[in-house]
């Protein structure tokens, strides 16, 4: 039984080839058959394989959906904007009670929405619980603060 064979090295520079030769006792050695180049073949990294068009059959469809996903995401920030201009304008009372109404609008996107970019942090339940709460301790906070 030959078990030689011509395998590339994975952390080899420039693609190293090694050789698997049979030892004693049916063990294999490796050794090297090449040196490494020292300029390295360009390569793809992981990273860049995400980013490539999908092959199984998922097309420019799935663009829109990604596209939906971010839009809770820049709705929340355009709310936030508008709270802190509303808070420097009207007052911090006003500004508060916009955060607060930011946030109830984050725990609404994270209940309905399979995944929002940028709200997901934990399970559903726990993101809902904990927007809702901030929402209303900073409502509560908002109103019954005397003189801001």
């Amino acid at each position: 039984m030959d078990l030689s064979e011509t395998r590339t090295a994975p952390g080899a520079p420039g693609g190293a080839t090694t050789l698997l030769e049979p030892g004693s006792a049916g063990t294999a050695t490796l050794e090297r058959t090449r040196e490494a180049r020292l300029t390295a073949a360009p390569t793809t990294t992981s990273q860049e394989l995400d980013r490539s068009e999908p092959s199984s059959g998922e097309g420019p469809d799935m663009m829109p959906e990604l596209q939906r996903s971010n839009l809770a995401i820049w709705l929340v920030l355009v709310g936030v904007v508008v709270s802190v201009v509303l808070g420097m304008t009207a007052g911090a009372r006003a500004g508060a009670i916009g955060i607060g109404v930011v946030l109830v609008v984050c725990a609404i996107f994270r209940a309905v929405l399979d995944s929002p970019v940028g709200l997901v942090i934990r399970t559903r339940t726990v993101d809902i619980v904990l927007y809702g709460a901030t929402a209303v301790v900073i409502g509560v906070l908002a109103v019954v603060t005397p003189s801001i």
